[in-house]
């Protein structure tokens, strides 16, 4: 698989965090199917992007990989998904 996804950050505008992709893939999508798959996919690559970044960390013995795995899910646990475990089943079904 090849895809590419830009994130840019700049917490001085309203809009701290953007999510793009090059000019005119986008443009290309033409229905539904095709866009859920497309941010799947980009799901994906940024999940994967994040776990190389935290191996990273880990072999230059910046942060501890477990101690930096554990921020990021209980980020996206407290944001996400809270107290409701029947929303995670919810979820993964959607998703398939």
């Amino acid at each position: 698989m090849k895809n590419i996804v830009m994130i840019d950050m700049d917490t001085e505008r309203e809009d701290p965090i953007r999510i793009s992709k090059p000019e005119g893939l986008v443009e290309t999508i033409k229905d539904e199917q095709t866009a859920k798959k497309m941010v799947l996919d980009d799901m994906t690559t940024i999940c994967n992007a994040l776990g190389t970044l935290i191996q990273l960390a880990e072999d230059s013995k910046y942060f501890e990989a477990k101690k930096s795995a554990r921020m990021c899910i209980d980020y996206l646990h407290d944001n996400f998904i809270g107290e409701d475990k029947d929303e995670i089943d919810i979820a993964k079904e959607e998703m398939q």
